[in-house]
C-alpha cells in the first residue's frame, strides 16, 4: 500500500531503474512500455501525476482513467495485471497521483506491442536480440532442459560402481533419498535421472555414464586441463590433458590434475607437527569445479576448461550466466538458479557442494582466511570463467592478474571484509603515512582498490563495484 509520504519519497529520489515519472495518463502507451521493461528486470514503479523534476502535480482520476490504463497494458505479452492505487494529494482535492506497479516477472521476456524493453537506468531501451533469445530459453528452461531429454540409453550404459559410491557418500553425507540397499535402478529413480520404462536421461550420462557408450555422441562431456608457463593461454602448456568421461570421474581427475601443479607449502601448527597443504585450498578448487560441470550449457559446443598458470587458477565453463545474474551478483547473496537442476542436486546429495546458492561466497571467505586474493568472475555470451589467485598475486574485477607483495596483500585482504578509513589501515598494520600513501596508490593505479569521499570520511574499498562486505 503506497501512503502520500511514500509519493513524496519516490518523487524527490528522483527517476531510476525501478521508478519512472509521467505528467499524466495521457503518456499510458509509454508508461506500458516502461512496465514491460521492469517485469524483465527487477520490478518497479511508474507515477502518474509527477513532473519529470520530480515535481508532484497529480491529475484528474477516475475509474475510466484506471480502466484505460489497464487496457493499454493489456498488450503487454505474456499478459501480467499490474497493481493499481490511487493516492489522493493533501489538500489537493480532487487531485491524485496514480501509482501502477509490477514485479520482476516470472515469465520473462515481456513484450509490449511486440517489442522486447529493458530498463537502462532511467531510461527504457529496446532489449538486444541475443538477450531475448536467452530469456527464452530460460522460459522454457523449467520444462524443456538437456539434462532431462531422453538418452535413448539403459543401466547398461553407466558405471555401475560409481552409482553405488555416490550411494554410499550420499548416506554418509546424510542427504540420502534412498536405503542402504538400494539398488542402482533405485538410486536413480530416487534422483529423477531414468524413466519409468528404464529409460535414461542425458543428466544420468552426464553423471554416471561409461565413456565408451557415449564416445563421439556427447561431445560436451569432460573436461580439459592445461598447466601453461606462462600468464597467457597461448604460451607453451608445460602439461596438457583432455578427460573424456562423466563429470564424477572427470572432477576427480581435474582435483588430481590441480594438486599436481599447484605449490604445496608446509604450515608450521605447534611442536614438532606440520600440515602440508595445498596453495589454494581444495575445497575451493571442488567448488569452483563442481560449478563449471553443474552450470554449464551442455547444449553449447565445448568442454569445462581447467587452465593453471603462475599467477592464477581458471576454470571456464561453456554458456553464459542466466536468470538475470551478473558477475557482481556473485560476490552477495543470490538465489540459486542452477541451469542443470537435477545434476545440482546430485553433487549436493554426494557432499561435493555443502550449500545451494552460497558456494562463491563460502570461495572468497576461504581464500581469505588463507591468505589468497579473492577469486573474480567474469563471463561473457560464450562461457563463465572464475579466476582464483595464487601466493603472491591479486586479482582485478576483469580478471587481470596484479603481483602484490605482502604488505599490498595484508591491505587487500583487510579491505575484503569492507571499506576501512587510512587511520584504520595504518593502525592494522603500524606503518608510517608515507609508506601507507606509496601502498595504497600503488593499489589505487593498479586498479585494485578505489577511495570513496574526501578528508576524514575518506574510505578505500575494494573495486568490485559492490559496497556489500563477504561476510
Amino acid at each position: 500500500m503506497i501512503a502520500p509520504d511514500d509519493v513524496a519519497l519516490l518523487a524527490a529520489a528522483g527517476e531510476s531503474e525501478t521508478v519512472e515519472f509521467k505528467r499524466t495518463t495521457g503518456q499510458r502507451t509509454e508508461a506500458a512500455r516502461t512496465l514491460s521493461a521492469m517485469l524483465n528486470g527487477q520490478g518497479g514503479r511508474v507515477l502518474f501525476g509527477v513532473q519529470p523534476d520530480g515535481q508532484v502535480t497529480g491529475q484528474q482520476v477516475s475509474e475510466k482513467t484506471q480502466q484505460d490504463v489497464t487496457q493499454e497494458c493489456r498488450d503487454i505479452r505474456p499478459w501480467h495485471p499490474p497493481s493499481i492505487e490511487r493516492i489522493p494529494l493533501p489538500g489537493a482535492d480532487p487531485l491524485e497521483v496514480l501509482v501502477v506497479t509490477v514485479p520482476a516477472g516470472s515469465t520473462k521476456p515481456y513484450s509490449h506491442k511486440g517489442r522486447y524493453y529493458v530498463r537502462s537506468g532511467a531510461s527504457t531501451v529496446e532489449m538486444a536480440e541475443e538477450t531475448q533469445i536467452s530469456l527464452v530459453l530460460e522460459r522454457a528452461h523449467g520444462w524443456q532442459r538437456w539434462e532431462l531429454e531422453s538418452a535413448e540409453r539403459d543401466l547398461s550404459a553407466l558405471d555401475e560402481g560409481e552409482v553405488l559410491a555416490f550411494r554410499d557418500e550420499a548416506i554418509a553425507a546424510g542427504r540420502a533419498r534412498f536405503d542402504r540397499d538400494a539398488s542402482v535402478a533405485d538410486v536413480l529413480r530416487a534422483l529423477h535421472l531414468v524413466d519409468g520404462d528404464g529409460t535414461l536421461n542425458r543428466g544420468a550420462i552426464a553423471l554416471f555414464g561409461r565413456p565408451d557408450t557415449f564416445a563421439g555422441q556427447y561431445p560436451t562431456l569432460g573436461c580439459r586441463l592445461v598447466a601453461v608457463t606462462g600468464t597467457e593461454i597461448g604460451d607453451e602448456f608445460r602439461d596438457d590433458v583432455l578427460i573424456e568421461d562423466n563429470a564424477f570421474t572427470s572432477m576427480r581427475r581435474a582435483m588430481s590434475f590441480c594438486e599436481q601443479h599447484l605449490n604445496r607449502p608446509v604450515r608450521i601448527r605447534s611442536g614438532l607437527y606440520a600440515e602440508t597443504g595445498s596453495e589454494i585450498p581444495s575445497v575451493v578448487v571442488r567448488e569452483a569445479l563442481a560449478n563449471g560441470f553443474v552450470h554449464r550449457d551442455y547444449a553449447v559446443a565445448g568442454r569445462v576448461q581447467v587452465r593453471i598458470f603462475p599467477d592464477r587458477l581458471e576454470v571456464s565453463s561453456p554458456g553464459r550466466l542466466h536468470f538475470g545474474l551478473t558477475p557482481a551478483d556473485l560476490y552477495v547473496p543470490h538465489s540459486s538458479h542452477p541451469w542443470n537442476p537435477n545434476m545440482m542436486g546430485c553433487l549436493y546429495r554426494r557432499g561435493i557442494v555443502e550449500q545451494l546458492g552460497s558456494g562463491t561466497l563460502r570461495m572468497a571467505r576461504i581464500c581469505a582466511d588463507a591468505g589468497l586474493g579473492r577469486p573474480v568472475f567474469t563471463a561473457d555470451s560464450a562461457s563463465v570463467t572464475c579466476s582464483v589467485p595464487r601466493h603472491g598475486h591479486w586479482l582485478a574485477p576483469d580478471g587481470t592478474s596484479v603481483a602484490v607483495d605482502e604488505w599490498e596483500a595484508g591491505v587487500l585482504g583487510m579491505l575484503v571484509d569492507g571499506p576501512a578509513a587510512r587511520g584504520e589501515i595504518a593502525a592494522e598494520f603500524g606503518v608510517g603515512s608515507d609508506d601507507l600513501r606509496e601502498i595504497l596508490g600503488g593499489l589505487r593505479d593498479a586498479g585494485l582498490i578505489r577511495v570513496e569521499g574526501h578528508g576524514r570520511g575518506a574510505r578505500w574499498r575494494l573495486s568490485n563495484g559492490r559496497s556489500t562486505p563477504l561476510e
